[in-house]
């Protein structure tokens, strides 16, 4: 488990925003991605290409404000021409952070180069990962 910040809705210069990713099986997990989570991740071992799962607790600004920024930086990294290395990148979270992603990439123009799919909280993959996690 990699901290990329924990400065919550106030971070420092040696606190980020919320940002924690969970290596497992050759993946990444992230769970929350404030802003400078590019930052650290470029700080760290970790390489944003890796992350296949992204994880959003809640809609505060805080804990998700580098999603849009880190997906795109994704894309730009990805080879377009290499289609079978095109991993989908699962994002789970409230109700809201689809339209958050859409409205927010589509002012902006940008386009991912990788597949993605949304899941609310109500999916059962979800519950059941964060019933495990409590266990």
């Amino acid at each position: 488990m990699t901290f990329l910040g924990t400065g919550s809705a106030y971070p420092s210069p040696h606190r980020g925003a919320s940002a924690v990713v969970l290596r497992t099986g050759g993946e990444c997990w992230l769970f929350d991605c404030g802003e400078g989570t590019q930052t650290q991740l470029m700080k760290s071992q970790l390489r944003a290409g890796r992350i296949t799962k992204v994880f959003i607790s809640h809609l505060h600004g805080d804990h998700l404000f580098g999603l849009p920024g880190l997906l795109c930086t994704v894309s730009l990294n990805t080879n377009p021409d290499i289609q079978q290395s095109l991993k989908c990148v699962d994002i789970y979270g409230p109700l809201g952070l689809r339209k958050f992603l859409r409205v927010t990439l589509g002012l902006t123009g940008s386009q991912l180069l990788f597949p993605y799919a949304g899941r609310s909280k109500a999916n059962i993959l979800l519950l059941n990962f964060r019933t495990e996690l409590k266990t």
